[in-house]
């Protein structure tokens, strides 16, 4: 039986068209907009770029328009930081949760800041019994890559709860409505790391209802040529393109993946992952289960493909 190859943190594909496109911009590098800096200045330099995401997600996002403020980030993980430090200022006895196998960027950002974030199951009974804090809350889930139902994050918001919505995997998924209307969705965090693998070039956004006095600053400090990067992807590509090319080579890996070890993995939502639910483990033998037990999140386990996508190039 043959080793996984999977990967437990999960790291991007640097999709071939990605670094094509790269190529291109920078064959010619883009010195000019870098000696606008003076005149007529670069402090706006996003703001069409954010107004183009919009619009390249509509099919994918209802209300992402709605938030007034809106910040380029370097990835999401500093909108994270950044969102988490308001949170210490304003409301600094309030509690934090996740669910239970989230993202450990909120935990970890949280424990530098001297917080801490409590993981919940996902069982509303359970939840509707908090008391009333904030919810950093990944859809699709970090924890499997599959869909959350835009209810349980309304039924957590309608209690009362400010929720923070990571939308970290948007685009790396079949078309689906993502709605983040609901007042109590505070703010919502994006990036192109995970489904453009853009990952070193670390560029995201952050949208929230209220101001975020530390992130001011990103007017100045922001990197120009990944947001130029960025505007040429989301006038190259549909928010679906990446998807339906790769979901079936998706398909064609955890085939392999089951030829080598006989361990079916399940097909998740992103298409650069797999999972296991605690039943599946369970049927596993010995050997199967010591090579599935460190990939494991809350009750289930978490597969990343990209060495398998590295492979097939």
């Amino acid at each position: 039986m043959k080793e996984l190859k999977t990967i437990k943190a999960v790291y991007s594909y640097y999709f071939p068209e990605i670094r094509k496109l790269i190529s291109e911009i920078t064959a010619d590098f883009p010195h000019g907009e870098f000696l606008k800096s003076i005149k007529p200045g670069l402090d706006d330099f996003e703001k069409p770029i954010i107004k183009r995401m919009i619009r390249f997600y509509k099919h994918d996002v209802k209300g992402l328009e709605t938030f007034e403020y809106r910040y380029p980030t370097n990835g999401s993980s500093e909108g994270i930081y950044h969102l988490l430090a308001r949170i210490k200022k304003d409301d600094p006895v309030a509690p934090i949760y996740t669910l239970e196998g989230e993202y450990e960027g909120y935990r970890e950002s949280a424990s530098g800041l001297g917080m801490k974030v409590r993981e919940v199951k996902e069982d509303f009974e359970t939840i509707k019994n908090l008391p009333l804090g904030y919810w950093f809350i990944s859809n699709p889930s970090g924890r499997d890559g599959n869909f959350l139902e835009d209810t349980l994050i309304n039924q957590i918001a309608n209690l009362g709860h400010k929720v923070i919505v990571d939308l970290a995997y948007l685009g790396m998924t079949k078309r689906k409505m993502f709605d983040i209307s609901n007042p109590n969705i505070i703010a919502v965090l994006t990036s192109m790391s995970k489904p453009f693998g853009l990952f070193y070039y670390r560029v995201g956004f952050t949208f929230s209802r209220a101001p975020i006095d530390t992130l001011y600053g990103s007017k100045w400090f922001k990197n120009i040529l990944s947001l130029i990067i960025a505007d040429k992807v989301f006038s190259t590509f549909i928010s679906d393109f990446f998807y339906k090319k790769y979901s079936p080579i998706q398909k064609e890996i955890l085939k392999l993946i089951k030829q080598e070890t006989e361990i079916e993995l399940r097909q998740s939502d992103v298409m650069l992952l797999g999972y296991l639910t605690k039943g599946d483990f369970n049927k596993l033998n010995q050997s199967q289960k010591d090579l599935v037990l460190p990939f494991k999140r809350g009750d289930g386990y978490r597969f990343c493909l990209t060495q398998y996508f590295l492979d097939r190039e």
